[in-house]
């Protein structure tokens, strides 16, 4: 096979495969496949990077107007200080291959910037960079999810010791252990160094991402106490949210991203990943729609209507449950995931009223005790195939047997769940409890009942005008109504039962 070009000069080819394999070098198609990956990381990275957008939502629609400001620059602020703390520390703790507890090298991304191994003449790779922006985006989940659980009287200064402490060293140690070449969980360590000789398997982060934030999240709601009115004569009242329509469009911008999320933990499209990818998908989809529809229905047995807001936080639940297993499990596995992820986070939102525990959005029903079942959930039903795919390790769930390695691989998920409890608990306990005994930790009665907008971020969020805002209708309507002992307390009274906080006082 002959190549003429125009200046009358030809290339001869012994045969097709030959012709093909030139073209791909002297056009630069050979690097095709990496310049996907690299393509595919950085789409993926924004697809999580715009769950902090949901967040926000699903926070700001859960809070009362005076709030809203001090919702909105926790979640700017979160992405801020966690991509400064990831990319200074925490990735170097993360992903460095020092030891088995915690990496040492690539600060500042240093490492990034040197190839001496002369494997490229180019100055750096862009897929490593791709791949830190894909992992500063799970640090900023991870830090954002304690944002509504403390909603509403918690110190802004607090929240950013406690949003930097997590981002630069509590999950990045846990990263480094369940996703490092050489943490002493990872599957992707050498063989003789696997946990049980398996690793865990945590394919996006039921335990390394969720579980991470919604312990926190529920150490940090229980040292801060309930809200004012939460609890009113050993009675849990409703409290006013500002609105169901921003809960409702945040849950779907979270859904949206978790695709981004669970498929983009692939980190590439090249071989067999394309096909686990698609799959991934499909699973998180039937999950996350099982358990929105089984928390609706426990909803409505249990509560006497069909509320937006269990439909909402059952999906999420779902989401969070199929994020360790989604590349290990078939499709009706993962419904069985999703219906199971549904009954936990209800039963443990009720478990949280009753131990007077106020997380405001659920966080901690819906990421610590769901990721604490994602997780064991892969570990019971990982299909021995699909393990091979994703993996390509022989293990299994509990469900299969695969020459013995199921037992192994629940228990080395169990052992991380368990590893990463007591790391975050204890980290959890000791930032919030000397935040606490410094007085640093919750905001003063007075700023409670003025709304932290108004003391510590300007003012009102809704301004109709220079002299008239949205909160001072709300108050002047809501206030004619009431007592000025009800004023004070902040609660409402309808047909002569107390229901709970105004959506402005």
């Amino acid at each position: 096979m002959t190549l003429s070009f125009e200046d009358g000069a030809s290339i001869s080819f012994k045969n097709k495969d030959e012709l093909v394999e030139f073209i791909k070098t002297s056009s630069g198609m050979g690097d095709s496949s990496y310049s996907v990956d690299t393509f595919y990381l950085i789409i993926c990275a924004g697809m999580v990077f715009l769950m902090q957008a949901g967040f926000a939502l699903v926070e700001v629609g859960s809070v009362r107007m005076k709030n809203t400001k001090n919702i909105l620059i926790k979640n700017m602020l979160d992405a801020c200080i966690g991509a400064l703390s990831f990319w200074l520390i925490g990735y170097a703790f993360a992903f460095g291959d020092n030891n088995r507890f915690i990496g040492a090298e690539g600060f500042a991304l240093k490492t990034l910037d040197t190839r001496t191994d002369g494997s490229s003449d180019k100055l750096y790779q862009g897929k490593d960079y791709a791949f830190f922006l894909f992992q500063w985006a799970f640090a900023a989940t991870a830090a954002t999810i304690v944002s509504g659980a403390v909603a509403e009287r918690c110190r802004v200064t607090a929240y950013f010791v406690y949003s930097f402490m997590l981002t630069v060293f509590v999950y990045p140690v846990v990263v480094h252990w369940g996703w490092s070449g050489t943490g002493w969980a990872s599957a992707f360590a050498p063989v003789h160094d696997r946990l049980f000789g398996v690793g865990v398997i945590d394919f996006a982060g039921s335990t390394v991402v969720h579980m991470v934030g919604g312990l926190t999240a529920l150490v940090g709601a229980t040292f801060l106490g309930p809200r004012r009115g939460k609890y009113v004569g050993g009675k849990v009242q409703s409290m006013v949210f500002q609105s169901a329509t921003f809960q409702t469009i945040g849950t779907l911008i979270l859904w949206f991203g978790w695709y981004g999320f669970n498929c983009g933990s692939t980190l590439t499209v090249a071989g067999t990943a394309a096909d686990v990818a698609g799959k991934v998908a499909v699973t998180t989809t039937i999950a996350a729609t099982s358990s929105g529809v089984t928390a609706t229905i426990l909803g409505f047995i249990f509560e006497g209507h069909i509320s937006i807001a269990r439909a909402n936080n059952g999906i999420l639940a779902g989401l969070v449950s199929i994020t360790a297993g989604c590349s290990v499990m078939d499709v009706e596995l993962a419904f069985v995931t999703g219906i199971i992820g549904g009954v936990i986070y209800f039963s443990s939102a009720q478990l949280l009223v009753y131990i007077r525990v106020d997380d405001v959005v659920e966080a901690s029903p819906v990421h610590f005790f769901c990721g604490v079942w994602g997780t064991m959930a892969a570990g019971l039903f990982a299909k021995p195939e699909n393990v091979a795919m994703s993996y390509g390790t022989g293990s299994c769930g509990l469900l299969y047997k695969c020459n013995g390695n199921g037992g192994k691989q629940f228990g080395a998920n169990m052992v991380f769940i368990i590893a990463v409890t007591a790391w975050v608990g204890v980290f959890a306990v000791l930032i919030f409890g000397i935040l606490s005994l410094l007085k640093l930790l919750r905001v003063s009665e007075e700023t409670e009942k003025m709304g932290l907008d108004l003391k510590e971020h300007g003012g009102a969020a809704y301004e109709m005008n220079k002299r008239h805002s949205v909160w001072d209708s709300f108050s002047k309507t809501r206030s004619r109504s009431k007592t000025p002992k009800q004023v004070e307390e902040g609660v409402v009274i309808q047909n002569g039962e107390t229901i709970g906080e105004t959506a402005v006082e």
